[in-house]
């Protein structure tokens, strides 16, 4: 061994050497988290223990290293504590304080570590999928005193969830009570809640706060408060914060308590002397206590041969004036702290002197009458009076009880008036008499029963007078019933022309499957409370009369221009009588009167829009007519039809082609509208409106017409013109010769005529493929070839413009006119003119 570790081995000693010894469990106590059984709780104040450096959530195999201390408590140093963990290792660490146990559940104090109130100690985390780990540790403050009272420890609980494991949800408490109610300074508070924790973890470390008159107790606990820590008139709650050892919920406060006042007691009163002469003063012993401590004082009744003297009331000591040999005297003591009062308590009898003594008197026979009562029924109760001395009956007294209970409105009176009974209660009266010197016993009459009285039949009354064979008829009735009954089990028959029917005894609805026309229906009532009926009866009648027809339609649907609109009819009469039916039609809401009687509407009648209605009235054999039944239809618009007329043979690429809708029809009206819409495959769209439209297509091409009828139905057709490349003219060539100018050219087309413009103007038309063209003036001149096929102009086989130059006449022309000048440009601007716009009207895009 090297001098280093010898030095280190002689500190230790030393520190251990130096540590006090204290008694019991200085050296600790392994699994003992619930808290030390061993150590009194005699200390003030309350300790707290807290643990610091766990994880809120542990990795497998991760190290924390958990602090415990342990604060408040009784003063000083010295101090322990036991820690449990049910998941995961413990371990020691460095140091000599902390003690593991061989499973490493469980850690706690050693002797060097008593001297101290904190300590550290490692826990390893439980592999991965152990689940909630729970921490628990006790903790004490000791005084030092080597003994185990005048110390002080608290507990707490920890649970620490697995990462990844959804998080905690803190607990939460309800019904936080305090009772029990009306508690007094002899009552024990007891506190009551219900803990409930989402995540079903236990109750660990729940926190339970006291308050007296709102000020917090320190060092009460737990969920009892003894009787000795309370006194009158103080106000007590608590308030409960729950905790599952990981998180704490939100605190709740239970209802408060005010302490009540303690009734006082009072030991039976004993007159003294208990044998007394009329010259001896009467006076009584008796002791109260109070456990609030209050001042108490008697109230005092003394009684002579069992009759209250008021006179005498509160005074202690009973003067020998008031009393006479022969009397028997009785004190009924009560104790009184101004807040509440004790029970009565009564004392012994005792008699003055030595005189005769008396024997008191008998009531015997106490009967009710009459044995069987109503509640409309008065009874009294009746007795013989006896006595051995032949005293006589000087007073009596007579209680009466309802249902075992005493009924003092009656009190000593011979009758009890039918006003204070009900049905069913249960009826005695007890009777003692007096021979001026002592009260007989009590002695208790026959009990008898108070019976039901039978309702009355006030009024009845029938939902008719007179009905048919299709209504069915109910009866009402009213009763009254002495003792409040409800209406129960009441009788009541059906008498059809005399005779009764006793199927439908019982129902208060006569069905109409049960009449026939002509009949007169009887009802009789007694009316019933459940035991017994009335006894007399009240009767109604009915006649049954005529049912009226009925009538019911069907009429076509989805009619249209076409037809057909006919009505369907059934009749019906419940009496089984003929029935005939008067039809009438409404156009519009105008009577049609040809229609009448009539089972249809003809065709040509009928339009779209129109609003037809058929009202049909049924009449029994007895001229009884039946509600009027009414149908109603709209005529449907049908739609029209679309179709598209393309006038073209031919469809040519960019030449005129004219389409129209006068194909399109309308069966039930006409048609008011077209409208049109195209597109190409070059995505080229156009539209129009009319029954004819002139179009020129430039690609293959589809066209949809739309038209609308007078009612507004649509219909849509579509066409696709896939157009073919037209004929045009080509190898168009021009030559001047002298004044005149050759045209020629070729085609490719069908016949056609050809149409020559000069400078934009027609100057002629031709069969051939030349022409030969005089221009008036020399220059430039600008030439087309116009090709037409019938009426019509092809835009796209017309030639391009060539232009020539026309050169002037060698010989020198006539002197200018200045009238023929002016004739001749007027004529050539009015043709120009209108070979414009014959060109212009001629191509339309």
């Amino acid at each position: 061994m090297n001098r280093k570790a010898l030095t280190v081995v002689l500190v230790l000693l030393v520190l251990l050497g130096s540590s006090p010894l204290t008694q019991g469990k200085s050296n600790g106590i392994q699994n003992q988290s619930s808290g030390c059984n061993c150590h009194s709780q005699s200390g003030t104040p309350a300790a707290t223990v807290t643990m610091t450096g766990q994880p809120s959530q542990y990795t497998a195999g991760a190290t924390s290293t958990l602090s415990i201390s342990v604060s408040n408590g009784v003063s000083g140093n010295n101090g322990g504590f036991s820690l449990e963990v049910d998941k995961g290792t413990l371990s020691s660490g460095i140091g000599f304080a902390v003690n593991v146990n061989g499973a490493q559940n469980s850690a706690t104090h050693s002797i060097t570590g008593s001297s101290q109130r904190s300590w550290s100690v490692d826990w390893i985390a439980p592999s991965t999928g152990s689940g909630v780990a729970t921490l628990s540790v006790a903790a004490m403050t000791a005084d030092g005193s080597s003994g185990n009272t005048g110390d002080r420890w608290a507990i707490a609980s920890y649970q620490i969830s697995e990462a990844g494991a959804v998080a905690n949800t803190p607990p939460s408490v309800s019904n936080v009570m305090l009772g029990p109610n009306g508690a007094t300074t002899t009552s024990s508070l007891t506190l009551s809640y219900t803990y409930s924790d989402t995540n079903n973890d236990p109750e660990s470390g729940t926190q339970i706060q006291w308050f007296k008159d709102d000020v917090e107790q320190i060092g009460l606990q737990g969920l009892t408060i003894s009787a000795s820590s309370t006194l009158k008139g103080e106000d007590w709650k608590a308030t409960v914060t729950p905790s599952d050892g990981s998180d704490a919920g939100a605190p709740q406060t239970s209802n408060t308590l005010t302490i009540a006042n303690s009734i006082p007691t009072l030991t039976t009163p004993i007159i003294q002397p208990s044998s007394p002469s009329s010259d001896d003063n009467l006076t009584f012993s008796s002791t109260s206590s109070d456990d609030d401590a209050d001042q108490v004082h008697f109230d005092i009744h003394w009684f002579l041969d069992g009759v209250l003297v008021p006179e005498l009331n509160d005074i202690e000591t009973l003067p020998s004036f008031a009393t006479r040999d022969g009397e028997s005297w009785t004190v009924e003591v009560r104790a009184n702290d101004t807040e509440g009062t004790s029970p009565w308590q009564t004392s012994s009898t005792v008699m003055i002197g030595g005189g005769q003594t008396n024997t008191p008197p008998v009531a015997s026979v106490v009967e009710l009458n009459p044995s069987t009562i109503y509640t409309t029924d008065d009874f009294s109760v009746s007795y013989i009076f006896t006595d051995v001395d032949g005293d006589t009956e000087v007073d009596s007294e007579i209680s009466w009880f309802l249902n075992n209970a005493p009924f003092a409105f009656a009190e000593n009176s011979m009758t009890l008036p039918s006003t204070f009974t009900e049905k069913d209660q249960s009826w005695f009266a007890k009777v003692r008499v007096n021979d001026g010197t002592e009260w007989s016993t009590w002695y208790s009459s026959n009990t008898v029963q108070i019976q039901n009285s039978a309702p009355i039949t006030e009024s009845i009354t029938l939902s008719h007078s007179e009905a048919t064979t299709t209504e069915s008829i109910t009866v009402e009735y009213t009763m009254s019933d002495i003792d409040g009954d409800s209406e129960s089990n009441s009788e009541i028959t059906w008498w059809r022309n005399g005779i009764k029917k006793s199927s439908l005894t019982g129902l208060t609805t006569l069905s109409d499957v049960s009449t026939l026309k002509g009949e007169v229906w009887t009802v009789m009532v007694k009316a019933g409370d459940g035991t017994e009926v009335s006894a007399t009866a009240l009767s109604a009648n009915v006649t049954i009369v005529n049912s009226a027809p009925t009538v019911s339609l069907t009429l076509s649907s989805n009619v249209t221009a076409l037809g057909p609109l006919q009505v369907d009819i059934s009749t019906g009469d419940a009496d089984g009588d003929e029935v005939e039916s008067h039809i009438t039609w409404y156009r519009n809401g105008f009577l049609y009167g040809s229609l009448t009687g009539e089972l249809s509407v003809p065709n040509h009648l009928l339009g779209p829009g129109q609003t037809w209605a058929v009202h049909v009235t049924p009449t029994d054999s007895n001229s009884t007519s039946g509600t009027t039944v009414i149908e109603t239809i709209t005529v449907l618009n049908i739609e029209p039809t679309a179709q598209i007329n393309v006038q073209n043979e031919v469809i040519w690429i960019g030449e005129l082609t004219v389409l129209d809708a006068t194909q399109s029809s309308d069966i039930d009206g006409r048609i008011v509208e077209a409208a049109w819409s195209w597109i190409d495959t070059a995505g080229f769209i156009g539209s129009d409106s009319g029954f004819e439209i002139q179009m020129i297509p430039l690609a293959n091409t589809v066209v949809t017409l739309t038209v609308i009828d007078d009612m507004g139905a649509t219909s849509t057709a579509n066409v696709q013109l896939s157009g073919i490349q037209g004929p045009v003219v080509t190898d168009f060539n021009t030559d001047s010769k002298g004044k005149s100018v050759v045209l020629e050219w070729g085609w490719d087309g069908p016949n056609a005529t050809f149409n020559i413009l000069r400078n934009g103007v027609l100057v002629g038309t031709t069969a051939s493929e030349s022409y030969v063209d005089t221009p008036l003036f020399a220059g430039d001149t600008s030439y087309t070839i116009q090709p037409q096929i019938g009426d019509m102009i092809l835009v796209a086989g017309t030639s391009g413009a060539q232009s020539i130059m026309i050169e002037p006449a060698a010989t020198e022309a006539p002197g200018p006119s200045s009238i023929g000048g002016l004739i001749s440009g007027i004529l050539f601007l009015l043709i120009g003119i209108a070979a414009s716009g014959f060109a212009l009207m001629g191509r339309r895009d």
